[in-house]
């Protein structure tokens, strides 16, 4: 697991920065992260976001320990061992990720 302490939003949350949790997976970097979970009570313009469950979603690893889980899934993960700038990464998965947080 990775751990950011502070993540930022994107506009219109309640907060300019949350803790997030990524789970890497057994597979990474052949696959992409598996498992992404951010700071509960987590609000965008009022309201709680789609695809995301302060509840933990039955028993998803991170959520008793405070965190809420988020349902993301990268598609057309292609990694390069050769570059890290010529392939997917933890760093483009940070990005898509925050990607969706504005449109959740």
């Amino acid at each position: 697991v990775v751990l950011i302490e502070r993540f930022p939003l994107p506009r219109g949350c309640n907060r300019s920065f949350c803790r997030l949790l990524i789970d890497l997976g057994w597979s990474y970097p052949e696959l992409p992260p598996q498992d992404w979970y951010i700071s509960r009570g987590l609000r965008k313009k009022g309201r709680k976001l789609s695809h995301y469950y302060e509840d933990g979603f039955g028993d998803k690893e991170f959520c008793k320990d405070g965190f809420a889980w988020v349902s993301f899934h990268i598609r057309g993960w292609k990694p390069n061992p050769y570059s890290m700038t010529k392939g997917d990464n933890l760093l483009t998965a940070a990005d898509a990720f925050y990607d969706a947080l504005k449109t959740m």
